[in-house]
């Protein structure tokens, strides 16, 4: 299925991504994935809050 983000792109929420954070933490697999695990890593490791848009603008496909 694909979703529109904000910024106008379209996600596959079945296909595969990749994000890597500034700090060299990397998270692969579907948007389900790894929107929950940046966010967990945004707040325990540099006590930010990540939004869903925010991991959306950053995902690439992997």
């Amino acid at each position: 299925m694909l979703r529109s983000a904000r910024d106008g792109s379209e996600h596959d929420e079945s296909a595969e991504y990749v994000v890597r954070c500034e700090c060299g933490y990397e998270v692969r697999g579907p948007i389900g994935t790894i929107v929950p695990a940046l966010q967990d890593h945004g707040h325990e490791a540099h006590n930010m809050q990540v939004t869903r848009e925010k991991v959306l603008a950053m995902a690439q496909p992997a």
